[in-house]
């Protein structure tokens, strides 16, 4: 079975796993979203990841990590009257959050205008299917991004940024999906 595993953002990580052959096979590359505002990246994502399904052919199923459903939480420095100070606030923002929903939005689209079969992962849940944990007490995103390109090398599956390992994982989670499960099964029954 073909997965194409998806970490979007404006650089969408991608991964393509043939699930009969070694993982060490798995092609990695990234798409670059641009465009001043959120609908002109949501298109150029689109659009690409459209070139991208022309170049690689017709994948079982879509894996894309799961987009932002609240902001997450962190510190940040800023500016209040030329005095810095440090506060707790929304880690990337309500920009990020509309981003990250727009742009898997702009794939989940093209997804049910193919009729491609898409399954959305939440990180902890692929991270755990990749890493063999999703909790890590202290990490911060930094580490995880370490762990994952760590884990890329173990494999050796040849990654050259954060983001197309972070597809990896995601590509190799799918395979524990209900979706893959019955993609698997109605594929076995046509053989049969």
């Amino acid at each position: 079975m073909i997965v194409i595993g998806l970490d979007i953002a404006k650089t969408t990580g991608w991964a393509l796993y043939d699930t009969d052959r070694s993982i060490s096979a798995i092609q990695a590359g990234v798409l670059k979203a641009v465009g001043e505002d959120f609908e002109d990246r949501s298109e150029s994502l689109g659009r690409q990841f459209g070139l991208l399904l022309k170049q690689v052919g017709r994948p079982d199923l879509v894996a894309i990590e799961t987009p932002l459903r609240t902001l997450p939480q962190g510190k940040r420095t800023t500016k209040m009257m030329g005095e810095k100070e440090i506060i707790v606030t929304s880690g990337g923002g309500t920009n990020a959050m509309i981003s990250s929903n727009q742009l898997v939005g702009a794939i989940s689209a093209l997804c049910g205008w193919k009729a491609l079969p898409r399954v959305c992962i939440p990180a902890a849940t692929w991270r755990k299917a990749f890493l063999g944990f999703a909790r890590h007490p202290g990490w911060e995103r930094k580490d995880w991004k370490k762990a994952v390109r760590e884990q890329c090398a173990r494999e050796r599956i040849v990654v050259t940024n954060d983001d197309m390992a972070d597809a990896v994982g995601i590509a190799i989670a799918a395979k524990n999906t209900p979706e893959f499960k019955q993609i698997a099964y109605e594929q076995s029954r046509r053989a049969a």
